[in-house]
């Protein structure tokens, strides 16, 4: 998951119009026994890219504006990370996994409605 790395020095977000994103790590869930670090989200380059690539991504306008919100309410980890815990630690797999549910069953929900 690339989310999970992303650093706000990553990011670029003008006040108007298409910004982009800098990828280069992701920090994937695998589980204490299976990392080095002893950590659950590993930290790694691009899944089947050479270590030091990068890939920019470009990110709408809309969205620009939803992270330029996030950074200034939230402000960052002290590692540079967009999305952490309330301690300052990834976010745990589960809790993306249970958001998603969530905004699935709400789709479901409003489009019965229409």
């Amino acid at each position: 998951m690339e989310a999970v790395g992303l650093v706000e020095t990553d990011l670029n977000l003008p006040e108007h119009g298409w910004g982009s994103a800098l990828l280069h790590r992701t920090r994937p869930s695998v589980g204490k026994q299976w990392t080095d670090s002893a950590e659950t989200n590993d930290d790694r380059g691009l899944k089947n890219r050479p270590t030091e690539d990068v890939r920019r991504v470009p990110i709408p306008p809309h969205l620009v504006a939803v992270l330029r919100e996030h950074l200034a309410t939230f402000g960052t980890a002290d590692d540079g990370r967009l999305f952490f815990s309330e301690k300052g630690s990834v976010v745990p797999s589960w809790i993306y996994y249970r958001v998603w549910h969530e905004a699935r069953l709400r789709i479901e929900t409003s489009c019965a409605y229409d």
